[in-house]
Order: C-alpha cells, then structure tokens, then sequence
C-alpha cells in the first residue's frame, strides 16, 4: 500500500500518461510524467519506491517509474511474449503478473531490484483475463476475469517465497471480469466489473488468512468495468474505467 500518493498509468486510446494523485486530500489527477510507449491493457505493480508497467496491447515491455521524483518511465526488461490485460500483485524483491488475453495461465516473476527480464514461475488454476490482482504481504491473488473455463468466479492465491503453481482460494460472487483490486494488511477487494448480467457496482471483500470466501461491503458511486485499483494505507480507489451505457471511459 502507498502512504502519499496513488498512480493510474497508460490506458484505452493507448496513452501513455503517468498521472499522480495525492491520498492526503480530495483532489483531481495530475500529468506527471509519460511512459516509454502508449499503450492500453497493462498490468500495474509497485516496489516500495518505484512503479510498474508491464505488457500491454502488442507488447512485452516492463516500463518502470520513480515515487521519489516526477520523471518519465525507462525500459527496465521484458516479459517473455507479449501479453495484455494481465493481473499484477507485488512484494518487496518481486512483481508477478498472471494471465492473460487469450485465456493464459501463466505466472511470471521479475526482480524489482535490477533490470532483467521476467520468468515463468508457476500456473494459475483457470486461464483467464481481466481479473482483479490483490496483494498480501506473503501471497498474490487474482480473483474472477474471462475464463473459457466453468469458473470464473475463481480467486487463486500463489506464494511470493517460491516458485509454484497457485491453488483455489474461493470464489467471487459477482462472476465478474474487468474489476478493480485493491489490498489491505487482511483483505482483498474487488470492485465493479463486467458479469453475466452486465457492469455491476458491487464492492466485495475476502480474507488473506482464510477461504472463506467472499463478503458484499458496499458499492460504487456507478456500475463500471474497466478500472484501475490502487491501494493506500487506509484506503482503495477505482481510477477511470467505463461505466454502463458508456462507450467513453470516465474517471
């Protein structure tokens, strides 16, 4: 989680913003700095001082940008193929990406400390895009996306500490694809999306600690899919995404 400030990256229209907002205050985005090509569907993950952004349309690319200063992003490695709509959680040495478009399985891990490219370190249970990527201090989570397979509704839990293959950790409610992940120190978050009956605004909850499954806390201003999480210390946004009825994406 961040302590100061929350970054929405990239996006549709293949931009390649780097927009910064202050958690202290309510405040609107600001333009801060740009990646090194414009691209959509890209998974985002954070080292305590830096961000990433990694794959996208057509690309294998990992970008990765400072906290300490506003700067443009640099091409620190790449993935092994090119990937889109990916899920991203992080620990302190490692950023992991999961799934794909295509349906993919595949986990790949890479080393925030230096630049180098990623490896395939395990397989989600269900080949699956667009899911919601949560992060505990010990295990990444991917919860719900589009799945050719009969549950899409999965959350999958995979270990940071070694190379592995992920197991079932229960199941979002909602059935959704396309929702925001956000975290806490105990649970993750999963809010709006795309699911059978269409955009949905519901926010849900699951423990890190147990399967138990998942819990309905709340609900967005509007039904949206699409969205980018982010997490502080206290809180979880939904940054842009496109609402129901809406072809444009809105913030």
């Amino acid at each position: 989680q961040g302590s100061n400030y929350g970054y929405s990256i990239g996006g549709d229209g293949s931009a390649n913003n780097i927009e910064k907002f202050t958690f202290a205050s309510a405040g609107n985005a600001s333009n801060v700095a740009d990646l090194t090509r414009s691209v959509n569907g890209i998974a985002g993950t954070s080292s305590k001082d830096h961000g990433y952004s990694i794959g996208g349309a057509s690309s294998d690319v990992i970008d990765r940008f400072t906290f300490a200063a506003d700067a443009n992003a640099a091409d620190v490695g790449d993935l092994t193929a090119n990937r889109r709509d990916m899920v991203g959680s992080s620990d302190s040495d490692y950023g992991y990406v999961a799934g794909g478009s295509g349906k993919l399985n595949i986990i790949e891990r890479f080393a925030n400390a230096s630049s180098a490219n990623s490896a395939d370190v395990g397989d989600i249970t269900v080949g699956r895009a667009q899911g919601a990527g949560c992060s505990s201090a010990t295990h990444g989570f991917i919860a719900g996306g589009d799945a050719e397979e009969t549950k899409p509704d999965v959350i999958d839990k995979y270990a940071f500490a070694s190379s592995g293959d992920s197991v079932d950790w229960g199941d979002i409610s909602a059935n959704t694809s396309g929702g925001a992940g956000a975290s806490d120190e105990d649970y993750g978050y999963v809010a709006g999306g795309t699911g059978s009956g269409g955009y949905v605004n519901i926010i849900e909850r699951f423990p890190f600690a147990s399967s138990a499954g998942v819990s309905d806390v709340g609900d967005l201003t509007g039904a949206i899919t699409w969205a980018s999480g982010v997490s502080s210390t206290t809180n979880g946004y939904k940054c842009g995404g496109q609402p129901n009825g809406s072809t444009v994406p809105q913030f």
